[in-house]
């Protein structure tokens, strides 16, 4: 056997287990974007709808062996520019959601049109350089919409990964007549062996690439769902505590307040009005707060605020100041007849204290003295002595 023989031999065993391979990773990365798009991770089902596209473009071939007919290109030709019309949606939909949608359609359908009128005339090269122009458009203006977009790692990989596939098509479509000489059949053509090789090295990093992001976007979510208060945007217990244990060495204040009377709110107007009370008072937390502040919804109407390197004085002014806002504001914002009011209870932390916790307790016992004294008032409990610091509803501070 000849040398060159050996090498078309080999050549042609290497196409056919491409031709299998292909569509079975295509399409295993499919049914994964599925199960991640089940878990709710977003644009995971743009991407999965994707490589279903691409694996029956390449799972033609095979198809071809069963049943040769020439319409397989057409088919082949409309199954990858499906595919990367779904790459184009997946990937703006992580950075420009439905950018130029219509001129991608328009793209889209140029690109088949012009296929199925070269399969029509017998232009094999006029069919590949219109899917390959039309593919490489498609994956190329989200990277131009991506520009400002990138979040971290996962986009700059992603983009990277779609580079790569855009580049593949464009450099494939420019150089068909090198590929795909005059007298050489498709299946036997250099074209057709670096389609399948890049695709299986280019397609594989855009998949890994887009499957990281999809499950790393999911588990900060989960992350967020489970650390932040749905209600009222703040922490909830246990964002409040991984928060506050970062920032405990710093030192500071911690304050905890509690809407006074506030199952009157809800037997008079109905729990719909009472969260919107919830709402009020955490975006005044939230806004009053000073940078750098841990404000959280601890469980029904009570919330605490932690104030890093921050000192008693310091603190009870800034309580004092929602305190004011509340009252002034809550129930004409709402449009409540019946006043508003809360009640402060302000500690510091100490280094003797184990945990926040301890420090949580002396604020909650300040907040009780606060509800005991005749509620809209701030009161301050110190970290190692009983004596407590108390503001009347006149906004005075005195020493108890």
């Amino acid at each position: 056997m000849s040398v060159q023989a050996s090498h078309e031999g080999f050549d042609r065993r290497v196409g056919e287990n491409f031709a299998f391979f292909l569509p079975i990773m295509m399409a295993s990365f499919g049914v994964a974007f599925l199960i991640v798009w089940g878990w709710g991770a977003r644009g995971a089902g743009w991407w999965s709808g994707a490589f279903f596209s691409v694996a029956g473009g390449f799972a033609v071939p095979v198809a071809f062996q069963a049943l040769p007919t020439d319409l397989w290109g057409i088919v082949a030709d409309l199954f990858f520019a499906t595919g990367f019309l779904l790459f184009s949606q997946a990937l703006l939909d992580r950075w420009r959601a439905n950018w130029i949608l219509r001129l991608r359609l328009v793209i889209w359908a140029g690109s088949v049109a012009l296929c199925g009128f070269a399969m029509m005339i017998g232009h094999v090269p006029l069919e590949l350089v219109s899917s390959d122009f039309g593919c490489f458009l498609l994956i190329a203006l989200p990277l131009v919409a991506a520009r400002g977009q990138m979040r971290g790692w996962p986009d700059r990989a992603l983009y990277a990964a779609a580079v790569l596939v855009a580049l593949d098509n464009l450099m494939r479509g420019s150089t068909v007549s090198f590929t795909l000489p005059s007298g050489v059949s498709f299946r036997d053509s250099d074209y057709a062996f670096l389609m399948q090789a890049l695709a299986c090295m280019f397609g594989l990093f855009l998949a890994l690439s887009a499957l990281a992001a999809c499950v790393l976007d999911l588990i900060a979510r989960y992350r967020h769902d489970a650390h932040v208060d749905p209600l009222s945007g703040l922490l909830n217990r246990r964002g409040f505590d991984e928060a506050v244990a970062r920032l405990r060495r710093k030192g500071g204040s911690l304050i905890a307040c509690d809407i006074d009377h506030f199952k009157a709110v809800n037997d008079a107007h109905g729990h719909a009005t009472g969260d919107r009370v919830i709402v009020t008072l955490g975006d005044m937390l939230r806004t009053l707060a000073p940078p750098g502040a841990v404000a959280a919804r601890f469980g029904g109407e009570e919330f605490l605020l932690f104030l890093p390197a921050t000192d008693a004085a310091a603190a009870a002014s800034i309580a004092e100041a929602v305190r004011l806002h509340f009252a002034e504001q809550a129930a004409s914002r709402l449009g409540l007849a019946q006043s508003l009011t809360a009640s402060f209870g302000l500690t510091t932390l100490h280094r003797a204290d184990p945990s926040i916790h301890e420090a949580i307790a002396r604020a909650d016992s300040a907040l009780y003295e606060a509800k005991e004294k005749g509620r809209n008032r701030v009161c301050v409990r110190r970290a190692l002595a009983m004596p407590a610091v108390v503001s009347a509803a006149d906004g005075q501070l005195r020493r108890a």
